[in-house]
Order: structure tokens, then sequence, then C-alpha cells
């Protein structure tokens, strides 16, 4: 909506300006005034007895309404917001040393560690706004680790060595009444992402607008997970400005944030009161489209947090 009285409101001040320099464009040429009634019926009559009039007059008259209207369009046209989004390349590990047995007795080497791998360059997408975006899903990482036998201990093909497990990525926290909460005040859920950070709730809303939070974890933590997050903004984005909105419910220390930027709230129901009071705009029928490609974007944005 106040994109529409941006473009309102320069259409009308392009019109005024326009109109102003062809009035003094006509009276210092011709000596004609454009609001004058009377200019405008002696050149009807003129035209009416075929007296001729100068063809500057006329090629004036049409490069003036040329270039109003061209400045009008170019004021008040869509604007496609090019949204540019990282890829990762995701590589498999090399698979686990095989343990040979000699002698009855087994010898198994301890499995070395693979170096990190440096972050790739991430290339570029372009992608236009409003179609939707499509990042494809990534193939899933198989990495298993095994731990050799101690010294002197006997191998038995029947009895393989147990592998260890990596510790998985935090799975996200739903919480059923935060996202009642969200949805009664008319804002859009959106899957959490799958990060070390327990997020409870991730909400958009109009006007690129977007709601993060958690329950009983410190401001900083939620703070870390924003910042991220706007750095992804601040990397695929041009000209769009999205506002991060982070939120706690319990936060071990409210009472001297890490992060005073950070919403804390004791309970569900301040949280509540406080969301009923800033429940989310209706959305306009003209920006729906615009708002579908958010929606998208902000599910790409997800998918990648799990990933970095």
């Amino acid at each position: 909506m106040n994109n529409k009285l941006d473009k309102i409101l320069l259409a009308i001040l392009w019109l005024t300006a326009s109109t102003l320099v062809a009035c003094f464009w006509f009276n210092i040429r011709f000596g004609f005034n454009i609001f004058s009634g009377a200019h405008w019926r002696h050149l009807a009559y003129m035209q009416a007895t075929q007296t001729p009039v100068s063809g500057a007059f006329y090629i004036s008259i049409i490069a003036s309404v040329v270039i109003t209207m061209f400045g009008l369009y170019m004021l008040v046209r869509p604007r496609l917001r090019k949204i540019t989004l990282p890829t990762r390349d995701i590589k498999k590990t090399a698979p686990a040393p095989q343990l040979t047995p000699t002698n009855k007795t087994a010898t198994a080497t301890t499995p070395t560690q693979t170096t990190p791998q440096p972050t790739p360059a991430i290339p570029e997408i372009n992608l236009a706004r409003p179609p939707r975006l499509n990042m494809g899903t990534p193939a899933p990482e198989n990495t298993q680790i095994f731990t050799a036998p101690p010294s002197g201990a006997t191998f038995s093909p029947t009895a393989p060595v147990a592998p260890t497990i990596p510790t998985p990525q935090q799975a996200p926290v739903d919480n059923p009444e935060l996202r009642e909460i969200f949805e009664s005040t008319g804002y859009t859920i959106k899957p959490t992402p799958r990060i070390n950070t327990p997020i409870s709730l991730l909400a958009i809303g109009a006007n690129e607008t977007v709601w993060i939070g958690g329950i009983g974890i410190t401001t900083d933590a939620i703070q870390t997970v924003i910042d991220k997050m706007q750095q992804i903004f601040s990397d695929t984005l041009d000209d769009i400005e999205i506002t991060v909105n982070g939120f706690i419910i319990s936060a071990p220390d409210a009472a001297t944030p890490t992060a005073p930027e950070i919403l804390t709230f004791d309970s569900t129901d301040s949280l509540r009161n406080y969301m009923e009071q800033h429940s989310n705009p209706p959305l306009d029928p003209d920006d729906a489209e615009n708002f579908d490609a958010f929606s998208s974007y902000m599910s790409t944005v997800v998918e990648y947090l799990g990933k970095i």
C-alpha cells in the first residue's frame, strides 16, 4: 500500500512538472499560453481558415505529450524484483576403511578425519520476483565413523564393530500454542529451520515482515539466527528490506538480556496479548502475488539455513 501511495505522489509531481515546463516552453517560443482558452480558440480559428501554423508548434505538442506519458509510465510501471539465491555443493565423504583380520587378531586402522572442505564459491541464480523460487532438494549426506577395537582384541567376522553415529542437528521444536497465537492474528506459519538453536516458531506477514522465536533460550541465541538470516537477505536481495522481529518466552537472561532488541515474555498469555495489539495488517489483493513470492523465498531461506 505504501508503494502505491508513493507512485501516486510521484505521478502527480511528474505531471505537474511536465505541465509547467511545457507552459514555459510554449510561452517563450510561440507566445502561446496552454492554460488560456482564448489562445486555443485562436488556434482553432487559424486551422479552420487554413492559416499556416509553424510545424515546430505541432512537433512541440507531440514531444510534450510523448515525454510526459513516457515518464509517467516509467514511474508507475510494475517493477520486477530480482532475487539471487546462493547454492551449496554437498559432497559425500570417503567410505570408512575396512578391517583386515591377520592371524585371528584384528588390527583396525583408525579412519582418517576428512579435512573440512572450504566453503565453495556461491554462484548466483538470477530469479525475478514475483515468480516463485525453486532451489531443489540437495542429496543427503551419509557419513559413518567406525571406532577401532582396542589393541590385542580378537576380530570375529560375526561381531562387527558398531559404528558411532554423529549427533544430528537440533530438530525444530513445534509449539501448537504459538502457532495458534500467530495464525489467529493473521500471520502465515513457515517451517522452522533445522539448526542448532531450538526455534519454536517462524511466521511471515505483510510488508516483508518475519517473526521468529523460541522458548527458554537466551536472547543472544535468537539474535545469532536473525543475524544469519539478515546476511542471507543482504547477499540475495538488492533493494528489498525485510523486517525480522525476534521474541522469547521465559528467557534465562530476561532480566539482563544480551540482545536488548529481542522481545521477552514471561508466558504465552503475555505474548498473545502483545500480538493481538500487533496483528498482521490485511493483505491488499494487488499484493497477493508479491506475498506468494516472499513466502516461497522464505521457504528457500529456511532450507538454506539448515545447510550452513
